[in-house]
């Protein structure tokens, strides 16, 4: 998370609300859908990411992601 908190200049708290956690991102992004994030299931678990595909996912979804 630090890492993306980095790539993003975004805070977690942002990150969540803004790209994980939106249903219309969720759907691609969680592993348990065949995506690249793994999201934390109880507390203390650390989220998980594929670094390239996230980069890719940040790329391509940009205008999206940061017109709200």
């Amino acid at each position: 998370m630090k890492d993306l908190e980095s790539r993003m200049n975004r805070k977690h708290e942002w990150i969540k609300e803004h790209v994980l956690y939106p249903n219309k991102f969720r759907k691609l992004l969680d592993v348990e859908n065949g995506g690249f994030v793994f999201y934390p299931k109880i507390k203390g678990q650390t989220w998980s990411f594929h670094a390239q595909k996230m980069a890719e996912f940040l790329d391509k979804n940009f205008h999206q992601i940061f017109s709200n």
